[in-house]
């Protein structure tokens, strides 16, 4: 007779814990947004939503999305025309195009998932920082007897990578440039380190001996535009395929 409680009470608690799992077999729908967390001044951009959870069965999913900003003109898709897609998938790419002015806009997704009566709805946003690029510039010559081919370009500010090229050949005697197009999202006010690579053989180290090169020089951003107007030329002399780099910064002008 002692073990009867015992079983009411298992039955009591398991009728508890089923009660707070939710309708739908996959749980709460959410969505997750990926893409660039700074793009230019009317420049497009792509972000991938993939969604989660929400009703079971032969989903039908609506997205919805528009940006919002202190001065969205120019921006697209506007929260007074948002863009819809409809389909069965759980992931969309949701384009848009930033406004003209820099600022820090919301791109705003809503999300709903319907299967027969059964309605679910969820929203999700990310930010965004537009601003207008750095134009990181980098010319080589080769000043070897040798064509220095793939060579590898790495742009760095303050320390961290901010972006790689690859100049396919620089022949004898010839000069090609590698230009990135760096987003200063977040860069405070004040002098900053800006430091270019050349790798010829794309090991990762940088080996004066072979020709390679590191050049670094400073800018310095404030409230107004970015300062310019300064070069820097360095020359290796070396056994093997010399390169002499001149790098040069600018911000990049708005059409």
């Amino acid at each position: 007779m002692a073990a009867r409680p015992l079983v009411a009470g298992l039955a009591v608690l398991a009728a508890l814990v089923l009660s707070v799992v939710p309708a739908s077999g996959l749980g709460p729908l959410y969505g997750s947004l990926a893409g660039p967390d700074a793009i230019a001044p009317g420049q497009a951009g792509v972000y991938n939503l993939t969604i989660f959870g929400g009703p079971d069965g032969a989903v039908r999913y609506t997205v919805q999305w528009h940006i919002t900003g202190s001065n969205a003109a120019g921006g697209l898709p506007t929260a007074a025309n948002p863009t819809t897609a409809t389909d069965n998938r759980t992931t969309f790419r949701l384009n848009v195009t930033a406004p003209q002015a820099e600022q820090t806009i919301t791109l705003f997704v809503k999300i709903s998932a319907s299967v027969g009566s059964t309605v679910e709805n969820t929203t999700v946003q990310k930010s965004i920082v537009v601003v207008t690029p750095v134009v990181l510039s980098a010319t080589f010559t080769n000043q070897g007897t040798t064509a220095a081919v793939n060579v590898t370009v790495r742009f760095y500010v303050d320390g961290a990578l901010v972006g790689t090229e690859t100049i396919a050949r620089i022949n004898p005697s010839g000069s090609a440039t590698a230009t990135f197009n760096y987003l200063p999202a977040n860069l405070q006010s004040g002098t900053h380190q800006v430091r270019i690579e050349a790798d010829l053989d794309r090991n990762g180290v940088i080996d004066p001996a072979r020709g390679e090169v590191v050049v670094s020089s400073l800018f310095y951003r404030g409230s107004a535009p970015l300062s310019t107007g300064w070069t820097v030329l360095i020359g290796i002399a070396v056994f093997v395929p010399v390169l002499i780099v001149t790098i040069g910064l600018r911000r990049r002008q708005q059409t």
